[in-house]
Formats: structure tokens, sequence, C-alpha cells
């Protein structure tokens, strides 16, 4: 049977009382879909992106990561697109993608930043979590890209590294090594497992250990571990100290397709759905101008990093999606489930609210 799990809404529930629910949900097929209360109470919004009020000003809480595509979000808050749409938008940062979804599920913030992977995994575990804009990824055709040398892509966001003695050529050989990762159980330790795996190595040998981005570059340099999984600017000093990279696990894992999302809890969702839309249509504007200005992208994303901008002056900015790639959803979703990091069969067309299909 598969778990229409957005019809546990999280009204006054506890998660195990919601995955109680959850579990007796179901649809008789992949393709069957049923309106769930958070998609029937955001389908009766009635504001358009295209005649944006700032009439009322609502305070929201945004949890992001300090990354280089969490630039986008404190550059769409300063050029005006949140108080355009009437929101007065106070970004706070988190370590990383389990802080993001624990943030935003303990009330503390009201949309999160987090990762597709990471969101799976919350659903999968009887979290009521709603996807209500869309956000980065690997563009369209990028491993196709990479593999022909061309140029600006022959980089990406995420990447292993080691150290230049160590002997390790290729992921094939971490076999029984020490990796650092920030989501245990989430894309970062998804992705490295399978790129260990399709190099002829064992994922199964490896020790996993969880840091967060700066820490995991850190503890590579100090000897600590064989091998850090990292993202820029937390992977730039090892670089620049002769740490070489033998991977880019997101992009030879998923090709393309949106790897984040803005999420939110369908109870918050149900309680203020007005503020939902406007926040869905401040993040459209916030990923177009992403993907139209990566400089900035850099620069902000150095300002809240407190590092030199020059440090990201080359640092790959990822793509921006201006609504949800519900195609890639499937495919991450699909080599999540067979890799065995989440059970439960769930509903995509159900975890995300309407306006984030349309531009």
């Amino acid at each position: 049977m598969k778990k229409s799990v957005r019809i546990v809404t999280g009204l006054g529930l506890s998660v195990a009382a919601a995955a109680a629910l959850a579990g007796c949900s179901s649809s008789s097929s992949g393709t069957e879909e049923t309106q769930t209360e958070v998609q029937a109470v955001m389908s009766g919004v009635n504001y358009s992106c295209d005649a944006p009020k700032a009439d009322t000003m609502t305070d929201i809480t945004i949890a992001a990561v300090p990354i280089v595509s969490n630039g986008a979000l404190y550059a769409g808050v300063d050029r005006g697109f949140f108080a355009k749409h009437g929101l007065n938008a106070k970004l706070s940062s988190v370590n990383g993608l389990p802080a993001s979804i624990a943030a935003v599920q303990g009330g503390s913030v009201n949309f999160a930043f987090t990762g597709t992977i990471a969101t799976f995994q919350a659903i999968d575990q009887g979290i009521p979590l709603t996807i209500v804009a869309p956000f980065a990824g690997i563009a369209p055709k990028y491993w196709e890209k990479m593999q022909a040398g061309e140029e600006g892509y022959t980089r990406e966001v995420t990447a292993i590294l080691v150290s230049p003695t160590s002997g390790i050529e290729d992921p094939g050989d971490l076999n029984g090594k020490t990796v650092a990762i920030a989501d245990p159980k989430g894309q970062g330790e998804l992705t490295v497992r399978h790129v260990i795996n399709a190099n002829g190595g064992d994922a199964d040998t490896v020790k996993f250990t969880t840091m967060s981005y700066a820490d995991a570059a850190n503890a590579l340099m100090a000897g600590q571990v064989d091998a850090a999984y990292s993202t820029e600017p937390a992977m730039t000093p090892a670089e620049k100290a002769g740490y070489k990279i033998i991977s880019w696990p997101a992009v030879e894992t998923f090709h393309e397709g949106p790897t984040s999302a803005m999420v939110a809890s369908s109870d918050y969702v149900l309680k203020n759905p007005e503020v939902v839309a406007r926040f869905n249509c401040a993040i459209q504007e916030t990923t177009a101008f992403g993907r139209e200005n990566p400089d900035v992208v850099r620069a902000t994303a150095a300002r809240e990093q407190k590092v030199d901008p020059a440090t990201l002056a080359k640092a790959v900015v990822p793509y921006y999606y201006s609504k949800v790639d519900m195609a890639g959803l499937e495919r991450f979703y699909k080599i999540e489930k067979e890799e065995g990091f989440i059970s439960s069969d769930i509903d995509l067309n159900a975890v995300v609210v309407p306006q984030a299909l349309n531009e």
C-alpha cells in the first residue's frame, strides 16, 4: 500500500500519532492523486505573485545553512523580495540539514531550507512536512556536460576530499576508511555510498562519522579522518592547502534535478496559507535572481560566512529552480528507497503545495 503521508496534517498530533495515522492512508496506485487537506487549503488561497501586496507585514523566520547556495536567500532578503510580498523575513543559520529539519519541526522557525533526501527521510519518519517552494539543485544535463568537460561544468557543489599523500585515488579506495559526513543517512551518506560502490568499493566497510561541513574539512586536514564530504565555502581552505577532490558525489549520483527545497510544517501551512503563498512568490523571485546573478550569490555567501569574497570568487553556484521538478523528485525518491534509506511508499504528489508547481 502507498502511504499518503500528507493526509496527516500534524494538527495537535504527536509524531508517533501522525505516523500511525499516515500508515492507515493509502492510494491504490502511484498515479492516483488524492487532494490532501493542505492542498485543498492552499488551492483556495487568493494571492497572485503578479499582484504583490505589502498591505500587512508578517514576521517570518527561515532556517538557512552555511553553504554557497543559501547566499541567494540572504540576497533575496537584501533586495526586498520578501518585503514586497508583505513578509519581514529573518534568517537563522544552522549547522546542517538535520538541524534545519529539527528547527522547522520544533517550531523555532517557520520555514527551512533543506535537502530533498532529508525531506523524504523526515516524512518517512512520520514528521509532517510540506514542500512550499522550489530551491536549488543540479542543472539539467549537468552530468552530461561534466563528462564532456564542458566549461563551467567541471565542478559541483559537494565534493569528497582526501589528503594528497593518502594514496586514495577514487571513491572505490575508501574501503575500511573513516569518512566525515554532515548528514548521516541523508544526501551526504547516500551519495558517498553510491559513488564508493559504483567505483568497485564496498560502502558497508566504511566508517561514517558525523561533522559539520567545516569541521569535516578541518578534521581531514588534522589527520583525524581519511576523507571528508564537504561543500563550499567550508572545503575551500582544504583545497588551497593541496587536499584533492576525488568525487563530485551529488552529480555523479543524481546527474541532475532538485537537491533542495523550502519546507514548512503542515500545521503551519494549514494555519497560515496566505503567508505560505506569499513566501512561495518571494522564493520564486529569489531563485530567479540567483540564476541570473551568481556573483551576487557568491559575495553574499562570503559576507554571511565572514570569509574573504576572493575565496568564493570561483565557487560553483547551483542551479535555482523556479518550480518544483516533480520528475526529479521521483528519481531522487527512487534512488533513496532502492538504497534502503527510506522504507515508506510516499505519494510525492501529496507533499507539494500547488503554488510550488507553477512559475
